[in-house]
């Protein structure tokens, strides 16, 4: 029934229940897991920013709390490096589930890839055969 089965991710607790469904449907029918990270650095209207990490010191993704002086503003557009650190973060996530499946014995395939996440998610299912978006 399933051959191919797109779990789009971006790491977050809502992500990781909907991988509980891929994964058992994955079992039953002997599916590929596709594990789909979406970079989307060029939303101007996030709110996402970079921060120091107080622990090790390394640049990480943060939200921050709107106010009359940034709202309206791309935080991610100020940075020229954001698009690298999240397609690092999306590849580390991608890798990180795919180790964890394969242990179970389930086919995987990674992407990461730049975009509108719907628009990518879309293209992503089509040109793979995806029969089953999680």
């Amino acid at each position: 029934m399933y051959d191919n089965i797109l779990y789009p991710t971006d790491g977050s607790n809502g992500a990781d229940a909907a991988m509980d469904h891929a994964r058992t449907l994955a079992s039953a029918y002997d599916a590929t897991v596709h594990l789909l990270f979406v970079v989307d650095a060029e939303h101007v209207e996030s709110g996402m920013m970079l921060r120091e990490d107080a622990t090790d010191e390394e640049r990480v993704t943060g939200m921050m709390k709107r106010d009359e002086e940034t709202a309206g503003e791309g935080h991610m557009s100020r940075h020229s490096d954001m698009s690298s650190i999240l397609e690092k973060r999306g590849e580390y996530i991608t890798e990180e589930i795919a180790s964890r499946l394969a242990e179970e014995g389930i086919t995987t395939a990674t992407a990461v890839k730049h975009g509108d996440p719907p628009q990518v998610i879309t293209e992503y299912a089509e040109d793979n055969d995806i029969d089953l978006i999680t």
